[in-house]
């Protein structure tokens, strides 16, 4: 039997495409090991309606609306508690951004790996190359070394969001207090010092000229991300 996995998908204001990429998902999984796809609406305003509306007539699709915007974190929590409650036997979930900087193709591909290795934390990591803006290769350098240095985690994509999570991750999550894009590295900090395997996986690294249809802010965002580094060096400093 095969296990039950599903896809988280978090949105707020998400783009006109949005529908196209979850069609598309549904498309290239011929084998189906994405029983269900939930997106999560994040408080969007009414003119977003008809986007999730026709995401909501894709096959296997369910919207989930949160009445107030809440963040990254806090609308992944509310996907996965969801598939927990409607899925008994769930194995794990799969989450994936909605602003169109994961492809397809690669959604599928972690949801394979997380099939074979249900056991383990999958990351779907990207390329920082030349073709990257320089902000965000400067940001992924430094973070990722501060990472390394301070948390004791050598990753090579610390804020990705295409990740597969392990029922016993996906539990341990619901209770981490973290509710923006920070989520996405404490999270993992929590999964390295619970001993849970970390598997990486190269995806396709998309980045649009000016970066639109993202919605982290630089500098409020870096902020509560070092933050949880700091408050993460801080407890290893104490068990030290």
């Amino acid at each position: 039997m095969t296990a039950t996995i599903a896809l988280v998908m978090p949105a707020f204001r998400p783009p006109q495409v949005f529908p196209d990429v979850v069609r598309d998902i549904t498309s290239l999984d011929a084998d189906r090991l994405i029983q269900s796809i939930i997106v999560v609406d994040d408080g969007s305003e009414p003119a977003y309606g008809e986007v999730f509306a026709a995401a909501g007539r894709c096959l296997r699709v369910t919207v989930v609306r949160r009445e107030v915007n809440g963040g990254q974190g806090a609308a992944l929590k509310t996907g996965i508690a969801h598939a927990l409650e409607r899925y008994p036997d769930l194995a794990g979930v799969v989450t994936a951004d909605a602003d169109g900087q994961h492809a397809p193709h690669d959604v599928v591909k972690i949801a394979q790996a997380f099939a074979e290795r249900p056991d383990a934390v999958l990351l779907g990591v990207r390329t920082f190359g030349r073709d990257v803006p320089l902000r965000s290769r400067i940001g992924n350098i430094l973070t990722k070394g501060l990472v390394a240095w301070l948390g004791g985690l050598k990753v090579a994509d610390t804020q990705t969001g295409l990740r597969g999570w392990p029922r016993r991750g996906c539990e341990r999550n619901l209770r981490n207090p973290a509710s923006g894009f920070e989520f996405n590295l404490s999270t993992l900090l929590a999964a390295a010092a619970a001993g849970d395997t970390i598997v990486e996986q190269p995806i396709q690294t998309i980045y649009e000229p000016g970066n639109p249809s993202s919605h982290f802010r630089p500098l409020q965002d870096s902020v509560r991300i070092y933050r949880v580094l700091a408050r993460h060096a801080a407890r290893r400093l104490v068990r030290f």
